[in-house]
Parts: structure tokens; C-alpha cells; sequence
């Protein structure tokens, strides 16, 4: 099978949109004959600067990723090079969606428009014109191709439902860990080794109040009071908004492009005992993957995407929205009362990981979504 592989980025940059971009096109390139077609020509969208301005002078959200014009660019560039490709994949659902080459089109996208809008603050206060592009532009990506690959149920219910989208060809995937999973044999030992006493906590995020990093602090100031020894590493911000106290340190944003900070990032993964990150909105946390491939249970809240990669029981703690500092230190709390139920949580993380989260079994079950398009 050949396959068109098209993007607006580089998606052989693993800093790119997290890293996913960037596994896919591993995985695919693993299986398959893969065509790069990234990154395409986007300097059109200086043509739109002024409607930019106009916008933001008007205190509304306005981008152009969602014009039609720019679209059309896209596909007129996608389609001119596509020679012998059986299938045309994306991981975005904006690159491919004008294409008209009689091709089957699949992509895969992290949320829908309707799934960010008024959640995220870089969609909010939108302008009635940017809103009516991108919910056009989701709607046709998703009446035009062959199937649609998200990580969450939370994703795949809103194609349906906000979008009418086939539910035939609405698929979840969930996307794995965007750094090296390191052996079972390596986190069993790691596991053993784990005395939670400190417990190491975990943070990771670049968006300190949407991650919840106020109300991991707090948690663990709740938990230091009652008497629970532990630390907290912070990663992913460069200045937290907040004065930290004395047992938190602050790690900076840890670029993954760069091997020191990415081996870094690795390391406290591996001596960490818990990742905390409780947030208020979420369409998926590849984080919490990166958690479970080292065998390290997850504390969150039921939000967006998030059920769909920590299960409570099986890969962490899920807490309902809203759940104050006092409910998530009990957990802290929790997890060192019972070792041997610890230990089980940290064994079944990882099992998860391997069954539903690694990107192999991501990248196994996109060639098959793949070849179904071509039938």
C-alpha cells in the first residue's frame, strides 16, 4: 500500500503538535510505502493578515487556518503530487479536506472545533466569521473522507453529534507516549524500587491554570499538613504564576527536540511515583500516556478526553470535575497506605499502555483502517 502522507507542518519534527504528527508518521512509514507531502506552502496566510488585526482590534478571536482559500491552496498542492498513493492520510483535519482526487481520505485529529471552542483560551471570543469557517471546514472534512481518527471518545461523540458524521467511520485510536517507552523489564525494576517516602509527585504541562497546576500545589500543601512527606517536580512551564513552596521545584519546559532535556524529562518520569495534573480542560493528555509507559498511575479529574486514557482502577484515579485540593490529597494519601495496591495500580498502568496506548498498536490499527478506505 502507498500512502500520501500530507500536512500543513514538519511532521518529522517531533516537537510539532506534541509529537503525534510525528509517531504516526513512524508507524506508518513502518508498515507501509509513505509519500511525504508536508510541509505545504501556508505563506497565503499573510493575505489575511489585515482580517487578523481587524479581529483582534475588536477584541474577538480570528485565525485563518480555517479559510477556504487557504484550504483550497492545500489541496491543490496535496493533489498535484500525489502519482501512485492508494490512500491520502492526515493528521490534521484541515490539510486534506477541499482534496477531490477520488482517493480515499482519512485523518486524525485530537479534538473537533466544537470540542475547543469557548474551552481553550486561544478559541475564545471567536468572530462570527472564523466560527462559521471552522465549523464548515470540520463538517466537510468529516462528510468527505473515508474515516476519522480521534484519541478520545469525547472526540468521536462530538464528530457524531455536533457534526453528523458517519458513525461507521468514526474510529478511536488513542495516541501513545511521545518519548522512548523504556523495557517492561526496566519498569518492573523501577516499580520495586519505588519507596513513596517522599512520595514523588509529577506535574507537566505549559498551561499552568488549564493543566490544574494551582490545585496540584494545593493539594499538596493539604497533604504536607496532614503529616505526608512529598515532593513535586514541575515540568513544561517556563515561569510558574505562582510562589512555589519550599518542596516544588520547577524544571522549565524540557524540549523533547533537545536529547539533554528530553533525557531529562525521562528521568523524572522514571523516579516519579505519581503524575498529578488535574485539568480543567482536556481533549486528551499525551502526558498521561507517557505516565503509563512508565508504569506511573495518573491523578485527574473526568474531563474531555481524559477518561479515555486514564482508567480509574486500571491506570490511575479519576476524581469527578471540580473535586476540591482536600478530595485529591486523599489520594496522596491513598497511595502510600497500601503498597501492595500501589504496586498493582503501577503493573496494571503499564499493562494499559501495552494493550490500548503504545503506538504500535496505534500504528496496527490505522493500516487496517487504511486498507478498509481502499475497498
Amino acid at each position: 500500500m502507498n500512502i500520501a502522507y500530507a500536512y500543513e507542518y514538519r511532521a518529522d519534527d517531533i516537537t510539532v503538535r506534541s509529537g503525534h504528527p510525528y509517531f504516526m508518521l513512524g508507524q506508518l512509514e513502518k508498515r507501509a510505502g509513505v509519500s511525504r507531502l508536508f510541509p505545504l506552502d501556508r505563506r497565503i496566510r499573510a493575505a489575511f493578515a489585515p482580517r487578523f488585526l481587524l479581529h483582534r482590534l475588536r477584541g474577538r478571536t480570528y485565525h485563518p487556518d480555517r479559510e477556504p482559500f487557504l484550504l483550497k491552496s492545500f489541496a491543490t498542492q496535496v493533489e498535484s503530487r500525489l502519482a501512485d498513493a492508494d490512500v491520502l492520510f492526515s493528521p490534521s483535519s484541515t490539510a486534506t479536506c477541499f482534496v477531490d482526487a477520488g482517493l480515499p481520505k482519512v485523518f486524525s485529529a485530537d479534538a473537533t472545533f466544537a470540542n475547543v471552542v469557548e474551552a481553550y483560551d486561544e478559541y475564545r471570543n471567536c468572530a462570527a466569521t472564523y466560527l462559521r469557517q471552522a465549523h464548515a471546514q470540520e463538517a466537510r472534512a468529516l462528510a468527505t473522507c473515508a474515516a476519522a481518527v480521534y484519541p478520545s471518545h469525547f472526540a468521536a461523540r462530538s464528530a457524531i453529534e455536533d457534526y453528523g458524521a458517519d458513525p461507521a467511520k468514526v474510529h478511536v485510536l488513542p495516541y501513545g507516549a511521545n518519548i522512548s517507552v523504556p523495557s517492561l523489564h526496566a519498569v518492573e525494576a523501577a516499580i520495586a524500587s519505588r519507596a513513596l517516602d517522599p512520595l514523588r509527585v509529577l506535574f507537566v504541562g505549559r498551561e499552568w491554570h488549564r493543566k490544574g497546576g494551582d490545585i496540584v500545589v494545593a493539594a499538596c500543601e493539604v497533604a504536607r499538613r496532614r503529616g505526608q512527606r512529598l515532593t513535586l517536580d514541575i515540568v513544561g512551564i517556563g515561569t510558574v504564576p505562582q510562589e512555589l513552596p519550599a518542596f516544588a521545584r520547577s524544571h522549565g519546559p524540557l524540549r523533547k527536540s533537545d536529547p539533554a532535556q528530553s533525557r531529562r524529562l525521562e528521568w523524572l518520569l522514571a523516579e516519579s511515583d505519581l503524575l498529578f495534573m488535574p485539568s480543567r480542560v482536556e481533549n486528551y493528555g499525551i502526558a498521561f500516556s507517557e505516565a503509563a509507559a512508565y508504569g506511573i498511575p495518573s491523578l485527574s479529574c473526568a474531563v474531555g478526553g481524559i477518561p479515555t486514557v486514564v482508567r480509574a482502577g486500571m491506570s490511575g484515579y479519576l476524581l469527578p470535575p471540580d473535586s476540591p485540593p482536600e478530595a485529591y490529597a486523599d489520594v496522596l494519601s491513598d497511595c502510600v497506605s497500601d503498597r501492595a495496591r500501589y504496586v498493582a495500580l503501577c503493573r496494571s498502568a503499564r499493562r494499559f499502555h501495552d494493550r490500548e496506548l503504545a503506538w504500535d498498536r496505534f500504528g496496527e490499527n490505522l493500516i487496517e483502517i487504511l486498507n478498509a478506505a481502499r475497498r
